[in-house]
C-alpha cells in the first residue's frame, strides 16, 4: 500500500511539474529557430525555454507574473523593437530594438520587483505584420491591439496593475 502512495504522489507531482511549466502546450527548445522567438523569466521561477511562431511562453492559472521577455529574430533582414509596460514604473524610456550583430533583445529586468503588464512590439511593416494575445492576470487571454500601423502590436494592459502572465507572437 505505501508503494503504491508513493507512486501515485510522484505521479501527480511529475504531472503537476508538466502542467506548471506549461508542457504540452509548446515545443521546448534551447535554442530559438522559427521566424520570431521569445523566452519569458517568471518570477520565482526563472527563464523558461524559448518559444517560437505562436507557441505561448509563461504561465495560466498559476498567478506567476512575467519579469522579463527576451526576444530573438534570427532574421538579420528583419528589424524588430520592443518596450515593457512595468508594475509602479510605466513604459522604458526607449525601444530595444535588433541589429544585423545582435539579434536578441532583452525588455523587462529580473532584479526587481516590477512585473511586465504589457509589451509593445514593432516590426518593420515592409517585412510583414505581427500578431499576439497576452494572458493577464485576472483577465486571461487579450488579443493583441494594433497600434498606429501594420508592424505595431501591444500586448497586455496598461494602468490596471495586472501582471502579464504569458503571451505569444507570430
Amino acid at each position: 500500500m505505501l508503494k503504491r502512495t508513493i507512486r501515485v504522489v510522484a505521479a501527480a507531482a511529475v504531472t503537476a511539474t508538466a502542467v506548471f511549466m506549461g508542457a504540452g502546450s509548446a515545443s521546448a527548445r534551447d535554442n530559438p529557430t522559427g521566424t520570431v522567438c521569445y523566452q519569458a523569466h517568471l518570477k520565482r521561477v526563472g527563464w523558461q525555454d524559448w518559444r517560437c511562431d505562436g507557441e505561448w511562453a509563461g504561465s495560466t492559472g498559476q498567478a506567476i507574473s512575467i519579469d522579463s521577455i527576451r526576444f530573438h529574430i534570427p532574421a538579420s533582414t528583419i528589424e524588430f523593437c520592443a518596450r515593457a509596460h512595468r508594475s509602479n514604473y510605466g513604459w522604458d524610456a526607449y525601444y530595444s530594438c535588433t541589429s544585423p550583430s545582435n539579434r536578441t533583445i532583452q525588455v523587462g529586468d529580473v532584479n526587481t520587483d516590477a512585473p511586465i503588464e504589457a509589451v509593445r512590439v514593432y516590426l518593420d511593416h515592409t517585412t510583414g505584420m505581427v500578431d499576439g494575445a497576452a494572458h493577464v492576470s485576472n483577465i486571461g487571454w487579450i488579443d493583441g491591439g494594433y497600434g498606429g500601423g501594420f508592424g505595431i502590436i501591444e500586448l497586455g494592459t496598461t494602468g490596471r496593475g495586472l501582471p502579464m502572465e504569458a503571451l505569444w507572437l507570430k
